[in-house]
């Protein structure tokens, strides 16, 4: 299967797929320009399922991009554009990407204009027969280096059928939907693989606002009516202590807020819900599961929960002795569920012998869960410290 073929198998061509400033980019505009993108790769790669890399910042050429990687049958892997050419270079050597795709102009390669997108391919001339072989018949789609927050980073494959599983349960309780409109903030290359193509694969519309500036997400929000806000704590508490404040009150079309990757404070959350009348709900997202707890669908009755485990995921919560820990007694977390990574790579262990036995993924989370099933995140099993990441 190919996810993104999927996408447009699924989608109304009509439907607004990207909006942005005096921008609006259709399903069917999508489908035409990333396919056209597609075509040019399959050109220009020597092989299927080619590790093919993308530095692009975020906007619709990210998307259209990325879409293009995929539907070419190649495997994506993001480069940050926040990561140094160093960082970039290593991602390049120890993953052997045969190529770098690179929007806009670039010193490196030559300049392609092809859907719409100006872009530069660069090979690398990097080889791996050893890597080849081990994602031979993986259905590989995406390779992302993890943030590090289980112990060292490490790449993370996903194929398209656990990418596809993994956005269908997320889904389950997320309920996005044709008419959506998802206020877009998070970084591409972080939330591409699971984000974007969950929004897109169930018809919704993804807002791009012209800067993070409350302001601007605020007009973006009025303007297109955004019904979804998914993001980081500091986007929610740069919007409740923006300068715009008084103004920030007004977002009547939104119906669902989130906040992901680390704890957002009660405070917060309150006073995010008396501006905006919607409560965020805190929920947990990792690489290799995908997003197996939310707290829905009332936050506000514990709002430093991440929730219950979502329709089809597991969890145990196991004390030093790896035995069950009774409720709000504190213990390592562990989970399994769809849509959990194919294996690691470089080096190459594959999922079934990077999981404890049964299945179980260790996530290196220090969590309580009392007596109705909420969880609650209380500390790390080894303390790592993320800046900007």
């Amino acid at each position: 299967m190919n996810l993104a073929e999927d996408i447009f198998r699924r989608s109304d061509p009509g439907a607004p797929a990207l909006l942005g400033k005096g921008e609006c980019i259709t399903y069917g505009d999508l489908d035409r320009r990333s396919a056209e993108i597609a075509s040019w790769l399959r050109g220009v790669t020597r092989s299927r399922c080619a590790r093919i890399g993308l530095r692009c910042a975020d906007g619709p050429e990210h998307v259209l991009l990325a879409l293009a990687i995929l539907r070419a049958g190649q495997c994506l892997v993001p480069l940050a554009p926040e990561l140094t050419d160093a960082e970039h270079a290593a991602i390049i050597s120890t993953l052997s990407l045969e190529g770098v795709v690179k929007a806009g102009k670039d010193g490196d390669g030559e300049l392609t204009d092809c859907g719409g997108v100006q872009f530069c391919w660069q090979r690398t001339g990097c080889t791996d027969a050893v890597m080849d072989r081990n994602m031979a018949g993986t259905d590989s789609a995406f390779i992302r280096f993890s943030s590090g927050t289980t112990g060292e980073a490490k790449g993370i494959l996903l194929s398209h059928r656990m990418l596809r599983d993994r956005i269908e349960a997320a889904n389950a309780g997320l309920g996005i939907k044709p008419g959506d409109r998802v206020l877009w903030i998070l970084s591409m290359s972080h939330h591409f693989a699971v984000s974007i193509l969950l929004y897109l694969w169930n018809g919704a519309a993804i807002v791009i606002p012209e800067s993070h500036l409350p302001g601007d997400l605020l007009s973006a929000a009025e303007h297109h009516g955004a019904t979804v806000f998914y993001a980081a704590p500091c986007h929610y508490l740069m919007l409740v202590s923006g300068s715009r404040g008084e103004r920030l009150s007004r977002w009547p079309s939104l119906r669902l807020a989130v906040s992901t990757t680390s704890a957002l404070s009660p405070e917060a959350a309150k006073k995010f819900a008396g501006m905006f009348g919607i409560h965020p709900a805190q929920a947990l997202g990792l690489m290799e599961v995908g997003l197996p707890l939310l707290n829905l669908p009332d936050p506000a009755l514990r709002p430093s929960s991440v929730g219950c485990v979502q329709e089809g995921f597991e969890a145990r919560i196991l004390d030093r002795a790896s035995n069950p820990c009774g409720p709000d007694e504190a213990g390592e977390l562990l989970l399994r569920g769809p849509g959990m990574f194919d294996a690691y790579v470089a080096p190459w262990k594959p999922r079934e012998e990077a999981l404890e036995e049964g299945g179980w993924f260790r996530t290196g989370d220090i969590a309580t869960r009392d007596s109705d099933g909420f969880v609650t995140l209380v500390s790390r099993t080894k303390n790592v410290i993320s800046v900007g990441g």
